[in-house]
């Protein structure tokens, strides 16, 4: 079953946006940035990580 690109859902803060963040080519990391000013984030994935699919960037 293919479950498409993995991704986590991110509450920007700064413009209260909600937008995906997707996991980059490498799988070392989820990266994105805000769709109204271009804030960027990125945090790093690997093993024993969070369960959590939902975050809040400042």
């Amino acid at each position: 079953m293919n479950r498409g690109r993995p991704y986590l859902g991110v509450l920007f803060q700064c413009c209260h946006v909600y937008s995906r963040i997707y996991l980059n080519r490498l799988g070392t990391a989820f990266s994105g940035h805000c769709p109204r000013c271009g804030a960027r984030i990125t945090i790093k994935a690997g093993k024993g990580g969070s369960k959590s699919r939902f975050w809040t960037a400042g």
